[in-house]
């Protein structure tokens, strides 16, 4: 019985070269020199074929695997794969003679290849690939430096300003406010207590941190407190007052039996000098602080780090910067006055 003639250059192209180059091969030609929708009516005619033949053979009882028709970016590959796969197939079954004969109507598409050739475009595609990787692996890199040299310098602008903070501006005792300073290594932060009556102005974004501030139509300079370090002995002009640096720090969750004098002897016996010391309320909820005491305690700023020092506190002790209240704003003090006359 004469066979058929088909017209397809993809399984014209396979069924001469299949025999004699190994599928690992052939894929990568396949996938490179026809279009997706020439690989898939391919597959769908070679389908078709086999299965007649399958039914054909009285000894073939077996059916062909299921295989969906393949959709998204990769459908060329797994087409091919398809392909190669149903070739197999039939050579396994001995169908190749119930096949049709597939023929070319145009030689121009049908790829010419031998092994030197398959392998350089074997190679060449893997040299694609890896350049995709290392172009992905560079855009990771990319934007992983930046990340981190932005978080380094909102850190390196974090810190330059609580030093700034710390080194112009002194304390009262009574007269406070917070500034936020980095701690010793412990990823706590405390506070050195610095005049109330010279607020902290904070530059605008992009601002330069001693230019000056427009305020209501006004330029306003940030003012600054410049303290000497030299020594007494070696200059004439002395200073009239010592003036001691503070920083003021809540203990929570104290047990109720311990008293300001039972902690400032505490203190004291750990060589921390301690400026004032006495009860106050609670930040814990309401249900716990019958339960428990809390101290406001002042102490020399240059003590704080021992001070904040966990193993120096029983455990589950909170300590926490104290919280100043603001100063009452214009609008207030106005409105309090009309109220008072």
């Amino acid at each position: 019985m004469a066979q058929d003639v088909v017209i397809c250059e993809v399984l014209c192209f396979l069924r001469n070269n299949v025999d004699k180059t190994p599928p690992s091969q052939l894929k990568p030609v396949l996938v490179s020199f026809y279009k997706d929708d020439e690989l898939i009516a391919a597959k769908e005619l070679l389908l078709k074929a086999a299965q007649r033949a399958l039914h054909e053979d009285a000894g073939n009882s077996q059916e062909l695997p299921r295989l969906p028709k393949r959709q998204g970016e990769n459908k060329g590959k797994q087409t091919a794969d398809d392909l190669l796969k149903i070739f197999a197939i039939i050579d396994e079954r001995n169908l190749s003679d119930k096949l049709p004969h597939y023929t070319a109507a145009d030689l121009t598409r049908i790829p010419f290849v031998n092994a030197d050739s398959i392998n350089v475009l074997a190679m060449a595609k893997k040299i694609d690939t890896l350049e995709q990787r290392l172009n992905s692996l560079e855009q990771l890199l990319t934007q992983s430096l930046s990340q981190s040299q932005l978080s380094s310098n909102v850190n390196n602008e974090a810190s330059t300003s609580c030093y700034e903070q710390g080194e112009h501006h002194t304390a009262a005792v009574n007269d406070v406010r917070d500034i936020h300073v980095a701690d010793d290594g412990n990823d706590y932060s405390w506070s050195i207590v610095a005049s109330r009556n010279c607020p902290v102005q904070q530059p605008r974004k992009g601002q330069p941190k001693n230019s000056f501030q427009v305020k209501h139509g006004e330029n306003h300079s940030k003012k600054r407190k410049v303290f000497g370090t030299a020594r007494d002995d070696d200059k004439v002009i002395k200073s009239g007052v010592k003036i001691v640096r503070k920083a003021v720090l809540h203990v929570d969750n104290l047990d109720v039996g311990c008293t300001p004098q039972l902690l400032t002897d505490y203190l004291l016996s750990e060589d921390i000098k301690v400026l004032s010391c006495y009860e106050t309320k609670s930040w814990m909820r309401e249900t716990e602080k019958d339960s428990v005491t809390a101290f406001r305690v002042c102490i020399p700023a240059e003590q704080r780090c021992a001070f904040t020092n966990p193993n120096l506190w029983s455990k589950d002790i909170i300590l926490r910067d104290w919280k100043f209240k603001g100063k009452p704003t214009s609008q207030h003090v106005t409105q309090s006055s009309q109220h008072g006359s």
